[in-house]
């Protein structure tokens, strides 16, 4: 299978679980060689990634803070931070799967998250794009982003629950296990 075809599979298999249809499970390739070409999904999550997170957001006047005063991080920075934030991850799952008796389903978690990451990623360019507008759109960006953040943590809640096969507690204990560690990393770096 070429990785578009397995990508765009990946992709209905997401929206399947974005729509709480756990048969989505049933489009990804849930073998080795689909682990492992999980994590190409980086690709088309990385120029929206560096995108965000480069953005400049008008003030009330509607003008551009300089880039010195709104960017403290390069763009190298930015590609460091993603490359470890999307590594780092995984790597902690291993060892928390086995702790708490899920490596079994370890697999078709990572794979799930890695590819939904790219849903994920493209929800975020709404708010984003709303508060790159500036003005009254800052206020509706501002509202857009929590809800888009909330639906964001349900949808990787959801995927830790029916992926890994858990209780609903252990599952938000992931999810907020993954916020912290992607925060840590961002400060460390930064």
């Amino acid at each position: 299978m070429s990785w578009l075809h397995e990508a765009q599979r990946a992709m209905i298999g997401s929206w399947r679980l974005l729509l709480r249809d756990t048969n989505g499970y049933d489009e990804f390739d849930l073998t080795e060689r689909g682990f492992w070409r999980s994590f190409s999904a980086i690709v088309p999550i990385a120029p929206l990634y560096l995108y965000a997170a480069t953005i400049q957001i008008p003030d009330e006047l509607g003008e551009l803070a300089k880039p010195s005063e709104q960017l403290e991080t390069s763009l190298g920075l930015v590609v460091m931070i993603l490359i470890v934030q999307w590594i780092a991850w995984p790597l902690a799952m291993v060892f928390v799967a086995r702790i708490a008796g899920l490596a079994h389903n370890y697999s078709r978690y990572i794979i799930a998250y890695n590819w939904s990451s790219i849903l994920v990623m493209c929800a975020q360019m709404v708010p984003a794009t709303l508060l790159a507008q500036g003005g009254a759109v800052t206020s509706l960006g501002n509202l857009v982003f929590i809800i888009f953040l909330f639906a964001a943590l349900y949808y990787h809640w959801y995927i830790a629950f029916t992926a890994l096969q858990t209780t609903m507690s252990m599952a938000w204990i992931l999810v907020l296990a993954d916020i912290v560690l992607g925060v840590g990393i961002t400060r460390l770096l930064s």
